[in-house]
């Protein structure tokens, strides 16, 4: 069994230790509980035996979500929980004598490479590493295939529903498109105001149509950011509003040309190979990836195809990193629920400029239609 956190982004990424396993164990049963509201990312996922969509805490674990872990270990009696969530921590969760793995166990080395500057510190990479590492000393791998970042399998309907989104609004399919996911869960993460509407400005600009995401954590982001365009900046742009279902909001940005976020769950989404559940569509996966961190650790759980200390976006594409400058960044950042800075200053300059002419540059040379 594979114990993710309970976040989107979480159980995006700890997809490498349901591949791990299969890897070495091709007829093993492993099994996968998520987020009710995520199963449908998963569903169809060949690396998992059993989906078990019932976690439904917000920031940290319910109740209820600690006896479904305790339920389900006791049920199947598993030769292995590896557990990469550092909330279901209590051994009264699982039978007595239970083998378990921590993902914990990865982080002197996750230390070490951080202050070496050296090896993949990436949140999914080291998730697959970590159980790689210890079974190929006794056990032959029987796919032997290189880990490139993690799957997403999608419905005919979530395609059909992207579809649908982009007809509707009269995005054309002529030219790029690109997304920006304004919101992510912590205010450390936030890519500030002021940066996110210079880039929208600057990339108003070219001949693109521009998909805005909306507000979770920050509600109404993005009509404040709307407020501050012109009337000819805001006819490029189109709200992809809350009624876009999950697994519909992973098919459109398949759509997409460039995606940029902040250190989010959508961010994951984006990177994660689109796969189709029924065969009968065909994914471009060809979205550049844009990264953008404040003091949070970037080579976590951030993508660059073009730097060997970073994970790649799992993507056909281009992907990048880009790292405001801080005054005071440091390991505790990674434990960003649990900062409490009187004043925020992760990101006291972010190079705009930089960002938008990759972009210019990409959508100029890369794209092909």
């Amino acid at each position: 069994m594979v114990i993710p956190d309970i976040h989107i982004g979480d159980a995006i990424l700890a997809q490498g230790g349901l591949k791990v396993f299969k890897d070495f164990f091709p007829d093993a049963q492993v099994d996968f509980i998520v987020k009710k509201s995520v199963a449908s990312l998963f569903e169809g996922n060949p690396n998992i035996s059993n989906l078990y969509p019932v976690f439904n805490g917000i920031v940290f674990p319910s109740e209820s979500d600690l006896e479904n872990v305790k339920r389900i270990a006791a049920e199947n009696q598993y030769d292995l929980c590896y557990n990469c969530s550092p909330f279901f921590e209590n051994e009264s969760l699982f039978p007595k004598g239970q083998k378990i793995l921590n993902f914990l166990t990865i982080v002197p080395q996750v230390l070490r490479n951080d202050i070496n500057l050296t090896g993949n510190n990436h949140i999914a990479f080291t998730c697959y590493d970590l159980p790689y590492q210890l079974l190929t000393k006794d056990h032959p791998v029987q796919r032997d295939e290189k880990f490139t970042g993690v799957p997403l399998t999608l419905s005919d309907a979530a395609i059909a529903d992207a579809k649908a989104f982009l007809a509707d609004h009269h995005i054309p399919q002529n030219r790029p498109v690109v997304f920006l996911n304004p919101d992510t869960a912590s205010i450390y993460t936030r890519i500030p105001h002021r940066d996110q509407t210079a880039m929208l400005k600057k990339l108003s600009s070219l001949d693109i149509s521009i998909l805005l995401g909306v507000g979770y954590t920050a509600k109404n982001i993005e009509t404040e950011l709307l407020e501050r365009m012109t009337a000819e900046e805001k006819a490029k742009m189109t709200i992809v509003p809350a009624t876009v279902s999950l697994d519909a909001y992973a098919a459109l940005i398949d759509f997409c040309d460039v995606f940029i976020s902040g250190d989010t769950g959508p961010l994951h989404i984006a990177a994660a190979r689109k796969v189709s559940k029924s065969g009968q569509f065909k994914f471009r996966n060809k979205t550049f990836v844009i990264s953008i961190f404040g003091a949070t650790p970037p080579r976590l759980s951030g993508y660059d195809s073009t730097d060997p200390l970073y994970l790649g976006a799992n993507q056909d594409a281009l992907s990048k990193t880009y790292v405001s400058e801080s005054p005071c960044r440091n390991i505790t950042c990674v434990n960003k629920m649990a900062k409490t800075c009187k004043k925020v200053r992760c990101y006291e300059f972010l190079n705009t400029d930089v960002i938008f002419s990759d972009i210019q540059n990409y959508l100029t040379s890369f794209i092909t239609r």
